[in-house]
């Protein structure tokens, strides 16, 4: 018997897939298809991009099934495509309005980015969030209100009771720390943290 994994997803499922079944393929997309919306919704804040983004995944990983070479990366792989579509659309929408407070809060450089389909997110997500246990009381506080939970620099400050530029400081030396301790894997902590926590 083939060993299930989470939602039901198992090897045999994306055996099947790979072969070109369409049954298999229906499945994985109804497992898979409301995580990728999430994911890529906490990233781009935009619900027609994020669904043309995760349209273009399911599109890729069928055009692309025979490549797959392992059951284990299958999870990594699709949201690698995630990760990448997400990057390229990002890269496109730079100059918009809606997309530069996000660019400049995160303080990223694409061109770092660089994964491959056998990342081990579950490790990562204990690492990253060692590190921001480690931060400094305000800082991780002002951290989680603006990463995890959404909020705006000015949103922070009330709540906080400090200035706008404070509150920049903090942000600004915290992915300075994350960027000293996680190197390479950097840019997946700003993509991917919706993901995890």
């Amino acid at each position: 018997m083939s060993e299930k994994i989470q939602d039901g997803i198992d090897e045999f499922t994306v055996a099947r897939f790979v072969r070109g079944d369409m049954k298999a393929f229906d499945t994985i997309y109804f497992v898979y298809n409301p995580r990728l919306q999430k994911f890529v919704y906490s990233l781009v804040k935009i619900e027609a991009d994020a669904e043309e983004i995760v349209q273009s995944v399911f599109v890729k990983t069928w055009e692309n099934r025979e490549k797959l070479k392992s059951f284990a990366s299958f999870e990594s792989y699709l949201f690698t495509i995630a990760y990448n579509s997400t990057i390229s659309l990002l890269r496109k929408r730079t100059k918009e309005a809606r997309y530069i407070e996000y660019v400049k809060s995160v303080q990223i450089e694409m061109d770092d980015a660089g994964l491959d389909e056998n990342f081990d997110w579950e490790e990562f997500d204990d690492r990253l969030n060692l590190l921001i246990e480690r931060m400094p009381a305000r800082q991780k506080e002002v951290f989680k209100l603006k990463h995890i939970q959404g909020c705006s620099y000015k949103e922070i400050a009330d709540k906080l009771g400090i200035s706008v530029n404070t509150i920049e400081n903090h942000i600004v030396k915290a992915h300075k720390f994350l960027k000293e301790n996680l190197g390479k894997n950097y840019l997946a902590t700003l993509l991917f943290i919706h993901l995890f926590l």
